[in-house]
């Protein structure tokens, strides 16, 4: 993770930042848990980043997670956020 002492991946990061409310990210994970094991093209460690990508494929412009999520789609006042901000003045000081 960005905070280079939590697990996961970048992915897992931005799935920590959708607002509590979107639509959109419930859909997104029972796609993928929909998917028969014998039909899954990813391995199962990579299923959180299988459903971030789903969500992700639902923006203004899908691709990659960079290019793809604004800032408006993600929940800035979340303790996740703060603390990644937190962690790069600290860095960067």
């Amino acid at each position: 993770m960005p905070d280079n002492q939590s697990c996961g991946e970048i992915e897992d990061f931005v799935t920590g930042l959708i607002p509590d409310n979107d639509p959109v990210w419930p859909r997104a994970e029972s796609y993928i848990e929909n998917i028969p094991e014998g039909h899954r093209k990813f391995y199962a460690s990579k299923t959180s980043k299988a459903k971030t990508y789903a969500w992700v494929s639902t923006r203004r412009r899908p691709g990659l997670i960079g290019a793809s999520v604004n800032p408006d789609d993600l929940d800035l006042n979340k303790e996740l956020y703060k603390r990644f901000v937190h962690w790069l003045e600290e860095l960067y000081r």
